[in-house]
């Protein structure tokens, strides 16, 4: 379960980084701080932005590794924005980690030098976030395992370097369900697995088994 938690969070906590938005030159002018090695980085109210080194995101109840952020990512809890660390912390990475920090205020005046480029980043986000939820609370996992297939073959029909086990981290399954759900599907000539790739053999049934 700690697997599938920290799979999930990776997902939603630290996604960002300052290359997917224009008008962020500002940040060469915003306050840092060096952080040692495994020093905890405060970040209520406050976007942050790892210039150097490397920053862990951690889940904090069980101080379980989440992912690991490099120079460019950031992370942290403006909620406006869509940023929020879901009961995560962040702390510095091995070799410490410098850190800028942008708060509401210069983030508002950032959103305001170009909202459409970044309503278009964080919007899509929430628009992925939104149909990952519905999957999760009113379908089977079938229907959600077809749906990640058709968005990992990205228009196409073939899956490559997707495990059992990666699906299933991907999706909060265990495995060995991604196992049993995939044999059925190749049962039903719906796919046809090799080693690390999938491939979709009739691309209308995974469509329908996906909206079901």
């Amino acid at each position: 379960m700690k697997a599938l938690t920290a799979a999930a969070l990776a997902q939603k906590v630290g996604y960002l980084r300052i290359e997917d938005f224009p008008q962020s030159k500002f940040v060469a002018t915003l306050p840092k701080r060096d952080y040692k090695p495994n020093h905890v980085i405060r970040c209520a109210g406050l976007l942050c932005l790892v210039n150097n080194g490397s920053v862990q995101i951690r889940y904090s109840r069980h101080d379980y590794l989440i992912k690991e952020l490099t120079s460019g990512a950031l992370f942290g809890a403006i909620p406006f924005l869509g940023q929020t660390m879901l009961g995560t912390e962040a702390v510095a990475g091995p070799k410490g980690a410098q850190v800028s920090f942008i708060d509401v205020d210069m983030a508002r005046e950032w959103v305001k030098a170009d909202p459409i480029a970044i309503l278009k980043r964080v919007g899509s986000r929430l628009a992925f976030v939104e149909d990952e939820h519905f999957r999760t609370g009113f379908q089977l996992a079938d229907s959600r395992i077809a749906a990640l297939l058709l968005r990992l073959a990205r228009g196409g029909s073939v899956v490559k370097g997707w495990s059992h086990e990666k699906i299933g981290e991907r999706l909060g399954l265990y495995r060995e369900t991604v196992t049993v759900i995939l044999d059925a599907m190749k049962v039903d000539k719906l796919i046809q697995v090799s080693r690390m790739k999938i491939t979709i053999l009739d691309k209308r049934a995974v469509r329908e088994l996906s909206e079901l």
